[in-house]
């Protein structure tokens, strides 16, 4: 193989765009957050730099060498994307409840299957807002984002509608106690609750779950 191609790598080109795309924030947006982008940047350049220079010097094989880096690379990737593993609450387009609802430790209700390496999750809310569900509590992914069944996220330009979470309690009903978690959809500015709100709700929804 040609020695100059043998010279490029995978954390050699990540390092090269790092301080190109560096370069051209500073010359198009160099003031205010932007200089601290071309700092940021600037750095994780000189590091992939080191690293595909130690993994140059510790490796002879130009093979192993791609290898190992691309290796590292999508296990540093999978290990930032984990973190960031979201779950899908998906509503109908005319959806005009206020809150949505996912209620767990429900017997004979479907599994929302969501195991330790899920990394994404689509969940169909029904029209009444509240979802039962056989799954634990504890079976969730950190990130929640809730769209319509015609693909309109909330929060985002494309609505006016947006949400936040509100609540993570329980309830007790007949003689057993139950899990949930809520999310408050408004319209306008997003979103406010109080106290006051979220133990309203929680009775409301102990009364519709007790009638379901």
């Amino acid at each position: 193989m040609n020695n100059t191609l043998k010279k490029i790598t995978p954390f050699l080109t990540l390092a090269i765009i790092s301080l190109i795309y560096s370069i051209y924030i500073l010359i198009t947006d160099g003031q205010d957050w932007g200089i601290f982008i071309v700092f940021a940047l600037f750095v994780i350049a000189v590091v992939f730099f080191l690293i595909d220079f130690g993994i140059k010097k510790w490796l002879k094989n130009y093979k192993k060498i791609f290898i190992t880096q691309l290796t590292l690379i999508l296990v540093f990737a999978m290990i930032y994307g984990y973190q960031y593993r979201t779950k899908t609450l998906i509503i109908p387009t005319d959806f005009d409840k206020e809150y949505v609802t996912i209620i767990y430790g429900v017997e004979n209700s479907k599994d929302l299957f969501i195991s330790a390496i899920t990394l994404n999750k689509k969940i169909e809310i029904p029209e009444n807002g509240i979802l039962l569900t056989s799954s634990d509590f504890n079976e969730n992914l950190r990130e929640t984002s809730i769209k319509t069944d015609s693909g309109i996220y909330l929060n985002s330009d494309k609505t006016d509608k947006g949400f936040i979470q509100i609540a993570e309690s329980e309830f007790e009903s007949n003689g057993q106690n139950y899990k949930f978690r809520t999310w408050k959809i408004q319209d306008g500015f997003c979103c406010s609750y109080s106290t006051k709100e979220v133990n309203k709700y929680k009775t409301e929804l102990k009364n519709e779950f007790e009638k379901i």
